[in-house]
């Protein structure tokens, strides 16, 4: 069915910055219409669904979608709510208020039925010692920044500012809010950085060759995987579900690989980062300075007017030796002064060699200059004997 302007559902998706909030809101639409008609094509069911608005008993269906969601979490359930009335009003389709508070107040607790579990940095680092440079740079950077893997995964080259602390700028269009915000990374995760992009060059061409490989050889097959380009200017250059496999592959190396009983799905997933992030600065520096830095809208605007980016990187400061995973903050500072000592030894031996080589041009031009006085003694000696 090709796309229109009466296309409800892609208008309405359009509304959206966040792709992700696209992404669970078709699919809270799609499970609405497949508990009204069963399985089926979602656009094709709502063009129907509209058309027989007039004939159906429209809280019948939502009382039968909230039925169906009774084996969800409880905030999957009240986000599954939100996109079907929200997608309703914008069709013209209202109800009381009442009504969605109704349906609402059934909902069995408030909070996720999955138990997660934030590990300790001890635990982070048992967890993270089993990846690649990639993975390893990836899940150290979310953990000491608050970001979302997305926003991470969306990161360009260009997005990187080198400073004290180190600052990353994410856009807008990769935010949840859509709004643009900074954030920083400990001294660890830019020594791992600096290491991952000595070889995300290669990292890439292998991938480009790899992928261009398999469509040559498969040529009729629709894949997934789209050919990436040698040029992508991401800091990651690979897809979400990738960075998915990494960390449910080191969890089962390193012995975390645990899933609630109730929901079966992971205690320990990649968005327990952000909860790592919040509890351990949560003591030692503001709440709506961490809220801001982790992009919660409602603390943004007011953070930003009262903080420069130059404070709000004091404060991170002040807190991240609490976000340190693989040793104590004094050590990742010593190595960092370490390493600065190294670049100055080597810069002032380059200094010193550059004016050895100086000095032994000179002595070449003046051993050249005594080879010419003594040439022409020597023939002045010759020419008096003739």
């Amino acid at each position: 069915m090709s796309e229109s302007k009466n296309d409800k559902i892609e208008q309405f998706l359009k509304m959206y910055s966040s792709p992700n909030t696209r992404k669970v809101y078709k699919a809270s639409l799609h499970h609405f219409f497949n508990s009204v008609y069963g399985e089926g094509d979602l656009r094709e069911q709502s063009e129907r669904y509209f058309n027989e608005v007039k004939s159906r008993n429209i809280q019948d269906d939502i009382e039968k979608f909230f039925q169906s969601l009774s084996n969800k979490p409880p905030l999957t359930i009240r986000l599954r709510l939100t996109a079907l009335k929200t997608f309703f009003i914008e069709n013209d389709l209202e109800f009381k208020e009442k009504f969605w508070r109704r349906i609402g107040g059934r909902i069995k607790g408030s909070r996720a039925l999955t138990l997660d579990k934030v590990p300790s940095n001890e635990e982070l680092k048992q967890i993270l010692s089993h990846m690649n440079i990639q993975g390893k740079t990836l899940f150290t950077m979310l953990a000491s920044s608050g970001m979302r893997i997305g926003e991470c995964l969306r990161l360009n080259l260009s997005d990187l500012e080198d400073g004290s602390p180190f600052r990353i700028k994410i856009r807008g269009e990769t935010t949840k809010s859509g709004n643009s915000r900074i954030t920083f990374i400990s001294k660890e995760a830019v020594l791992l950085l600096n290491e991952w992009l000595k070889v995300r060059q290669d990292y890439l061409k292998s991938a480009c060759n790899k992928i261009t490989g398999i469509h040559a050889k498969y040529p009729d097959k629709k894949w997934k995987a789209s050919i990436k380009s040698i040029e992508d200017e991401r800091v990651f250059p690979f897809e979400i579900q990738t960075a998915y496999l990494m960390w449910k592959s080191v969890l089962s190396k390193s012995g975390y690989l645990k899933k609630d009983s109730s929901t079966n799905r992971l205690t320990v997933h990649p968005h327990v980062l952000r909860k790592f992030f919040r509890t351990r600065l949560g003591a030692i520096i503001p709440v709506d300075v961490i809220e801001a830095i982790m992009g919660h809208e409602a603390y943004l605007s007011e953070v930003y007017r009262k903080y420069s980016f130059e404070q709000l990187g004091e404060f991170y400061q002040k807190g991240e030796h609490a976000l340190t995973i693989f040793g104590a903050g004094e050590d990742v500072e010593k190595i960092n002064q370490d390493i600065g000592a190294l670049w100055r030894e080597n810069k002032q031996l380059k200094e010193d060699n550059i004016d050895l080589r100086n000095q032994v041009n000179e002595v070449k031009n003046e051993l050249s200059e005594i080879r010419k006085l003594v040439d022409d003694l020597d023939r002045q000696r010759r020419q008096g004997i003739n």
